[in-house]
């Protein structure tokens, strides 16, 4: 999803060489002077994406298909564009029965979409902590009134960049979707080397996309990498000080205006079951 208009790195360079030292500058996407500046960035945003978790990286993606052969508890990778599972209020995987239409196809995993779905009905399916992976939980207490019985919930487990489940998927469970909450990955910019491919006009066609279209507003970028970069400039020593203040004032209009989904999750606690007395 598109949050702003976004940059070229032309104009994110130009732009930061004004803030930098106020003047305007032209260079070319090999020129080191250009490069250093693009390599600042990328350095300002992966600060940025590992700071929290942004509302305006969130995306539901389809895992696929929870089908596997007899007892197998099914596996997904995360696709290289996810930076991490979510964990904002109410994210978790959940588990859609595909549509009827759907519903007696066999369907490769990598071929379900979205519209495959039917979305009336879920299972909502927490995601284990770290601590909840390493023994097998068990119940104080069952429906019935029984101890120390195996937990039968269903957890979603992720090990490493893989999703799994703590236990086999019952009849139901195999013929559903598993979709996820994720935070996606900031584009980082291209720099370019020897090894690019160049266009008639002899520039990389990376140097003309647009960046940043994911970042509400991309001047804290600009900023905030004009900070960085005048510490190697003996003429912009004096705006290191004014140029971190600035980008400390954006970023905190962002987390203000993202607060209202980023905040804390509420604990949340169980009814107290009953225990029979035989």
């Amino acid at each position: 999803m598109k949050m702003s208009p976004g940059l070229t790195p032309n104009e994110f360079v130009q732009q930061v060489y004004y803030n930098q030292e106020k003047v305007i500058l032209d260079f070319w996407p090999t020129d080191d002077k250009y490069r250093e500046v693009l390599v600042e960035a990328n350095m300002v945003l992966q600060e940025l994406q590992a700071s929290e978790d942004w509302t305006w990286l969130r995306e539901h993606i389809v895992l696929g298909s929870c089908h596997s052969e007899g007892e197998a508890i099914p596996e997904f990778e995360l696709p290289d564009s996810v930076y991490k599972v979510s964990t904002l209020n109410h994210d978790s995987l959940k588990l859609f029965p595909l549509h009827y239409r759907f519903a007696h196809c066999h369907i490769p995993r990598h071929k379900i979409h979205q519209d495959m779905i039917d979305r009336n009905v879920w299972i909502e399916v927490p995601i284990a902590s770290s601590g909840d992976n390493g023994f097998r939980k068990r119940m104080s207490y069952g429906d019935h009134g029984f101890t120390n019985t195996p937990d039968p919930r269903l957890r979603a487990v992720l090990i490493g960049n893989v999703i799994t489940f703590n236990r086999p998927l019952n009849w139901f469970e195999r013929g559903c979707i598993a979709e996820i909450d994720v935070q996606k990955r900031i584009e980082l910019f291209h720099v370019c080397d020897d090894t690019c491919t160049l266009d008639d006009d002899h520039t990389c066609p990376k140097a003309k996309e647009r960046y940043l279209e994911e970042i509400p507003d991309p001047n804290y970028v600009v900023v905030a990498t004009a900070a960085r970069h005048a510490v190697g400039s003996p003429p912009a020593q004096g705006n290191i000080q004014p140029l971190t203040d600035q980008a400390q004032r954006i970023l905190s209009a962002m987390r203000q205006n993202d607060a209202a989904a980023t905040d804390a999750d509420y604990l949340e606690r169980e009814p107290m079951g009953f225990i029979e007395v035989v």
